[in-house]
């Protein structure tokens, strides 16, 4: 009796075993099923056949955003669902989207069911992946040139920058002030090595006059030249990428957009620094002096 009550016992823990295993897998015999569909990773690519590093990603409707990282891939992860008003999450379709500055936002659309992302459906596969990748379309060149590009402290009493904004390929409106938020001519000077950021004041070089949005034919170009004392900047060797304040205007985008998690609004002078834009020879290098 004993020995029949023992193996009973067995072949009832080995079937709720065997049980549990299977409930791991979905019914089509494919990917485990673990509720953690809270997430949507991808990439996001430039028209110019490289990554949209920094890029901004950011979901309408939850306002939750995150960066690509500096391969272009990213990953957002929703609110957990008590946070997301009402009861049960949030259900419907939601807009995600994918901005660089000087490029054309794109957008998709994601469905949502109880606060939690739909895998494997519309742009979504399984796995909670884009199935395709973003690719943003240029509107507007950069370029910005250095004068000069290494400056030796007691050497160079400044720099001369010289920003020019080319439209690429379709019409383009362009809101490039010389006056923010009190700031003449303001330039933000990021260290790249510590990450900290300042907007100051320079001096303009030319009369700037006119509207402060002007839009811009394909191929035309606008031009403005800065001069930032030398004194902005500390006595040692480091690298600084140094950010003209600009924005396209002639895109639709959502008002809460520009808004900043920790506060304010990212096209304030103070946080404009995180918005991602694709400029070329941004960098400058210093070099501390012999004492």
């Amino acid at each position: 009796m004993n020995r029949l009550y023992i193996l009973l016992t067995g072949l009832v823990a080995c079937a709720v075993i065997l049980a549990v295993i299977s409930c791991t897998k979905s019914p089509l015999g494919e990917n485990t099923i673990s509720g953690d569909t809270d997430t949507i990773s991808g990439k996001v690519m430039l028209d110019t056949n490289t990554v949209a590093k920094n890029a901004l990603i950011w979901l309408d409707g939850l306002n939750v955003s995150t960066y690509a990282d500096e391969n272009g891939n990213f990953t957002l992860k929703i609110p957990p669902v008590l946070s997301q008003g009402g009861s049960g999450g949030y259900t419907g379709t939601l807009s995600m989207y994918f901005y660089v500055g000087n490029y054309a936002m794109s957008k998709q659309a994601v469905a949502l069911q109880s606060g939690r992302f739909i895998y494997n459906s519309g742009p979504i596969d399984k796995k909670g992946k884009l199935k395709s990748n973003i690719i943003l379309r240029k509107l507007l060149d950069i370029d910005i040139e250095l004068l000069p590009q290494l400056l030796v402290f007691g050497a160079d009493p400044q720099i001369k920058i010289t920003v020019t904004l080319t439209a690429v390929q379709d019409t383009v409106s362009v809101y490039f002030p010389g006056v923010v938020d009190g700031t003449i001519g303001p330039i933000i000077i990021a260290n790249q090595e510590t990450g900290e950021h300042r907007a100051v004041q320079t001096t303009l070089i030319g009369v700037i006059s006119g509207p402060d949005t002007k839009t811009l034919q394909a191929g035309e170009s606008q031009r403005r030249i800065y001069l930032l004392g030398a004194g902005f900047f500390e006595n040692k060797t480091a690298r600084y990428e140094l950010i003209p304040y600009l924005l396209l205007r002639h895109q639709v985008i959502p008002n809460r957009f520009y808004l900043n998690p920790g506060g304010g609004a990212l096209t304030s002078l103070e946080n404009y620094w995180q918005l991602p834009f694709d400029r070329t020879n941004s960098i400058l290098n210093t070099q501390k002096s012999d004492d």
